[in-house]
């Protein structure tokens, strides 16, 4: 059993980082609330063409992101406004050029649309009791044995009532003392580890078993036997030997000299010998850090200083021993004497230790864990149900036996065509299934056989009965469950609400995108007659072109200052020097420099440097030196297209968006009202 603002630079088209932006700013800033309510007596805030925005629909997107606190003034009531009449008139004229009738739109959509749909397919109930059940696991470790016999969930009735059989003779042995647990396991148990390890299983937590087996080890006291019980793996029974609190994850760093899984008698001496070396260093005072650099064999870590992932003391992937050394040290900085895994000899150096985090803080970790664990199923199979309810779905009682009828034993072997079926039951074809009787919608056994012609699957051990009730139990509930994931905006208003404002951001965005941040970078003509118009605005600062050296000692900068003077290359002076010591110089920084740029610049800027070279104490690290080779001094100037490009393309973008509001304005004509206006500002400005 295993344990299991918007960037305005070079764009990229169709950036979904991009889009991600947009659409966050939709929700935070447009705030568009499309389930308001718009009857006769809603007041009207604008026009917009012949389109209108109610004081209701306004007032709820004013509002939406409220926190406590928060003050409302007339300048951003009136800046939202302004934001707001934008956002409409973009959309309309998005809707008017047809582009939400595109397929690409279309497919976007749709995968958006699944992505946000989630949440509105579990059960609130249900997911809460989950997540609670998840967490109360994850304070304790368990340590059970199991004894399995194997049966597959799809096996034929006489071989499920075999291993049944065989799983309870085995507990009554136990029960009744003619045999102990390991012995039982050891003898009978049909996990193939058993014989070795008694059937132990070790210590493990929540999501590090299948769901049902998780039950049972949680649900059972400490050294009780549980009762039998059923997983994909077959009948086990299990018990309870230990439970543990948590002791949360630990980060380590190590010293590994490593050894052959069997090594010979020599190996494991010289490799004890040089890990011992090691650990003697350390007690003299060497770091830990650079040991690693010097000694560790371990290639993944190295690059680390020795750190490894975080682990638990469940984690799988780990000796026990390497384990239970990294937990017993006290204190982050404190280090083991050395110890011997199946890989090889360690020294351990604690980093950090981190509780386990409570429940408010890691619950988005534990819903994650949910969603791909078979535990999941409890929350679909609750959502189907109030489907079911919903839909008041009432089933033909025959509809098993005509399908036992309709279908033939080739579905065993995963053979189906639905046009084979359609031609042969020309007659059957619109037997009714089962029907939604609240919409009054029926499905019919062509249905079900247009899905089975797609699901069919081939299936071993699985008798012709079983496998008709399977597909027809899988069949209801993908229909059901897929019915209701369609049908969400029309019964959930907070859905709804959701998927219209990412409709409306994907039209929001594919227009711009059109019209303004794609157009910018590719109308090259455009852009250059722009920057032609406004050169005069993209203008240098006086600059250095220069290069800060920054050193260890001031002896080292005067020595690289010589150096530099008798023409040796920086990089030549660089292997020197860092050869002697990896810290004596950092990597150099070259540019061109204006005054506010970083402290080195400013540097120069508040000396007037002349010389060639500037010498001065380092401003960020007491007792370091930073030398700055002075190559040219820049007077203010224009900056070229190509130097200035990332904000000549901000600049054109808005201009480019500012001509468009002032054609879609033109097209759709604004007008408010100014009473209506007036009433929200009264309302909210204090």
């Amino acid at each position: 059993m295993q344990k299991k603002p918007i960037f305005v630079g070079y764009i990229s088209k169709r950036s979904h980082y991009m889009k991600q932006i947009v659409l966050s700013l939709l929700f935070l800033i447009t705030a568009q609330c499309i389930n308001a309510q718009k009857n006769a007596k809603d007041t009207v805030l604008f026009n917009y063409g012949k389109n209108t925005v109610t004081v209701q629909e306004f007032r709820k997107g004013l509002t939406k992101n409220e926190k406590p606190g928060d003050v409302y003034t007339e300048v951003g009531i009136l800046e939202y406004l302004n934001l707001y009449k934008k956002f409409k008139l973009k959309v309309k004229d998005a809707y008017d050029q047809g582009i939400d009738t595109t397929e690409g739109f279309k497919s976007e959509l749709s995968s958006y649309r699944k992505q946000i749909a989630k949440p509105y397919l579990t059960d609130r109930v249900v997911n809460d009791k989950l997540v609670n059940e998840a967490y109360q696991r994850m304070l304790n470790e368990v340590n059970s044995s199991h004894i399995l016999v194997f049966t597959k969930p799809d096996s034929s009735p006489e071989d499920t009532l075999a291993a049944f059989k065989k799983i309870n003779i085995i507990l009554r042995q136990i029960d009744s003392g003619k045999i102990s647990f390991d012995d039982a396991a050891m003898q009978y148990s049909e996990d193939p580890t058993a014989k070795e390890n008694k059937g132990g299983l070790g210590y493990f937590s929540a999501f590090q078993m299948i769901y049902e087996f998780e039950n049972q080890a949680y649900n059972t006291p400490v050294g009780k036997i549980s009762k039998v019980f059923r997983t994909e793996f077959g009948y086990h029974i299990l018990k309870v030997n230990d439970s543990r609190p948590s002791k949360g994850e630990i980060t380590v760093k190590h010293i590994m000299i490593q050894t052959n899984p069997r090594p010979a008698p020599e190996e494991l001496a010289d490799a004890e010998a040089k890990i011992n070396e090691v650990y003697n260093k350390l007690q003299k005072g060497d770091k830990f850090e650079i040991l690693v650099q010097q000694y560790s064999e371990d290639a993944n870590t190295i690059v680390k200083n020795g750190e490894m992932p975080a682990f638990s003391m469940t984690s799988s992937r780990l000796p026990e021993n390497f384990k239970r050394t990294s937990f017993d040290l006290k204190n982050d900085g404190d280090y083991s004497k050395p110890i011997l895994t199946s890989g090889g000899f360690h020294i351990i150096k604690r980093v950090s230790l981190k509780p386990i985090d409570s429940l408010k803080y890691i619950k988005p970790t534990i819903l994650n864990k949910i969603n791909r664990d078979s535990r999941q199923y409890q929350n679909t199979l609750a959502v189907y149900n109030k489907s079911r309810n919903y839909y008041k779905v009432k089933e033909n009682k025959k509809s098993l036996g005509i399908l036992q009828k309709l279908l033939s034993q080739d579905i065993v072997s995963g053979v189906y065509q639905h046009e084979v079926s359609k031609e042969k039951n020309k007659k059957q074809m619109k037997v009714v299934l089962f029907t939604f009787t609240k919409i009054k919608k029926a499905y019919t056994f062509e249905d079900f056989s247009i899905w089975l012609n797609d699901a069919i699957r081939p299936s071993n051990n699985k008798t012709f009965e079983a496998t008709v009730k399977n597909y027809y139990e899988a069949y209801k509930m993908n229909t059901v469950m897929e019915f209701y994931e369609n049908d969400l905006e029309n019964i959930n208003d907070s859905f709804a609400s959701l998927y219209k404002e990412y409709k409306e951001g994907i039209l929001l965005f594919t227009l711009t995108d059109k019209k303004v941040w794609t157009k910018s970078v590719e109308d090259s003509v455009g852009l250059k007659a722009f920057y032609n118009d406004n050169a005069s605005k993209y203008i240098f600062k006086d600059r250095y072109d220069a290069t800060v050296i920054r050193t260890s000692t001031k002896a080292i900068a005067e020595q690289v200052k010589l150096d530099l003077e008798k023409g040796i290359t920086l990089d030549s002076i660089l292997r020197k020097q860092n050869r002697l010591n990896p810290l004596n110089i950092n990597t150099p920084l070259t540019g061109k420099f204006e005054k506010g740029d970083n402290i080195y610049a400013d540097l120069l800027f508040t000396n007037s440097a002349q010389g060639k070279f500037l010498m001065s104490e380092d401003p960020k690290v007491e007792g370091n030196y930073v030398l700055i080779q002075v190559h040219q001094f820049i007077p203010e100037g224009k900056k070229s297209l190509n130097e200035a490009r990332g904000l000549i393309i901000s600049d054109y973008q808005q201009y480019l968006e500012n001509m468009w509001i002032e054609e879609i304005i033109k097209k759709y004509p604004v007008s408010v009202n100014e009473s209506a206006l007036q009433s929200i500002k009264k309302q909210y400005v204090r």
